[in-house]
């Protein structure tokens, strides 16, 4: 309730009190010793006693500036009083007029879904509901520590009239993805005088969704314009036999078959009913499993395994939406977080950045539980895309991509390997730098271990680190594309 400077008021008031009282009983002791005939502050002056009044000792000091109605000790003790009363009487009227929940804050942001990169501008307003004046009124927004404070302040330190209402803004960059809360803001009261400060706090929070950076696509659309990416509907397209245009071959009729596909020219030279067949072009399927379990996490912050696995996701939804392809994806840990289904309608490309803009690095990963949930959904054969570190259940992991391969999928996983994300500390000695390379050298050959299984199943597997993980992806999506 005290400021610094109201507590140290009191507490000199309370000492100058001390002092009176202890002069008063000091001056009283030297008194009564005096009545006894003792005098121990008296000087001896050749083998006599000097009178008391003519001593030179502290007592004969604080006799010289009290007299016989103590008016230094007086003087004392009313000073800290007053110190005190001052303090203390200004309490109550204090205390009827401050009261944080009298403030009412209002919040606007200029976004309330952005992307990863994005300056959002935000406007609080404060307004004193009550008929007290407030003398000096601090006002501070809580902002989360992730967030960069680029222009203004996101405080205030004013006077609020009754009834009155300000204003004040500040620009935040928010440099990655995810759901954030601004606020409660922290609201302090103080007095005219500085002696009482009152500390509340108004629950007010406003929520941003962050979606995964926008850069990477935009880069893409830059090179797209110079390269003429094939944005022309199947330009790479699945051949399949059916009702297309371009010439497949002959064989013979069959009952059902339409009229308009026998051949009459090859019925003439030999005397059999013959048929055309044409191919018939299809989109390919693409399905992108992202796994979000505690160990994505690890890396460099801001630039985890997970987030590279989030780019990564948005670079995939962003190709097959160019190539009008049919794209799903599933967010997975130790069960399935999030599922959009399959489109090719880019216009729902804000509802895989939702989804991507949920994701946190939390629990085990299953990848056998994500793949059954997958399969009970998507019954065509598809291009599964896998991300994941291959650091949970190996064996679960295995069983998926078989009962994956079991269905006609073509799987590829992209697994990003954990040293490659952190950074080796130059300070260690060359014997922990042995260890260090010893300990990844095991990690990579555990992995080709993994990977040789996997390719008894013929899925495509690469490990990748932070350098090579978007350049990846697109060579992946690249080649399925070319297989159709």
């Amino acid at each position: 309730m005290f400021t610094r400077r109201g507590g140290w008021l009191v507490f000199g008031g309370i000492l100058l009190i001390s002092v009176g009282f202890a002069l008063a009983g000091f001056l009283s002791l030297n008194n009564m010793l005096q009545s006894f005939g003792l005098n121990p502050q008296a000087n001896v002056t050749n083998g006599e006693t000097l009178p008391p009044h003519e001593s030179i000792g502290v007592m004969d000091f604080l006799h010289f500036f009290m007299d016989s109605k103590g008016t230094l000790i007086w003087f004392f003790i009313i000073v800290g009083v007053m110190l005190i009363f001052s303090v203390l009487l200004g309490l109550p009227f204090y205390r009827l007029g401050a009261n944080p929940k009298s403030i009412e804050i209002k919040r606007r942001v200029s976004k309330p879904k952005a992307f990863a990169g994005d300056y959002v501008f935000i406007e609080v307003t404060a307004r004193n509901r009550s008929v007290n004046q407030l003398p000096t009124v601090e006002i501070y927004d809580a902002i989360p520590e992730v967030f960069d404070l680029v222009l203004g302040e996101n405080f205030i330190v004013t006077q609020l009239n009754p009834r009155q209402t300000i204003t004040y803004g500040y620009v935040v960059r928010i440099p990655i993805r995810g759901v954030f809360e601004i606020g409660p803001t922290k609201v302090i009261i103080r007095d005219r005088m500085g002696f009482y400060a009152t500390e509340g706090e108004i629950k007010t929070k406003t929520e941003i969704l962050v979606y995964p950076s926008y850069e990477d696509i935009k880069k893409l659309e830059m090179i797209g314009k110079k390269r003429q990416l094939g944005v022309l509907f199947g330009f790479h397209r699945t051949k399949i036999k059916g009702m297309g245009s371009d010439f497949w071959g002959i064989r013979q009729y069959q009952t059902g078959d339409a009229f308009k596909f026998i051949d009459w020219k090859a019925f003439s030279r030999s005397g059999k009913m013959m048929v055309r067949e044409y191919e018939s072009e299809e989109n390919i399927r693409v399905l992108i499993l992202v796994d979000a379990s505690a160990s994505m996490g690890a890396g460099l912050p801001r630039n985890t395994k997970l987030e590279y696995a989030i780019r990564s996701a948005v670079l995939l939804v962003h190709l097959a939406f160019e190539k009008k392809d049919l794209v799903g994806m599933c967010i997975y840990d130790d069960q399935v977080r999030t599922w959009v289904d399959t489109t090719s309608v880019r216009s729902r490309l804000f509802q895989f950045l939702e989804a991507l803009a949920y994701a946190k690095p939390q629990g085990e990963a299953d990848l056998e539980v994500a793949m059954e949930y997958l399969l009970q959904r998507v019954k065509r054969a598809s291009y599964i895309v896998i991300i994941t570190d291959l650091e949970s259940h190996p064996d679960r992991l295995v069983n998926a991509i078989r009962r994956a391969r079991a269905r006609k999928h073509n799987i590829t996983v992209i697994s990003p390997f954990g040293p490659w994300f952190e950074i080796i500390s130059q300070q260690l000695s060359p014997v922990e730098q042995m260890i260090g390379h010893a300990m990844v050298e095991k990690q990579l050959g555990e992995r080709q271990n993994m990977f040789k299984v996997l390719r008894r199943y013929d899925s495509v597997s690469v490990s990748v680190g932070p350098d090579d993980f978007l350049p990846t992806i697109m060579a992946q999506f690249n080649r399925m594309q070319r297989q159709g």
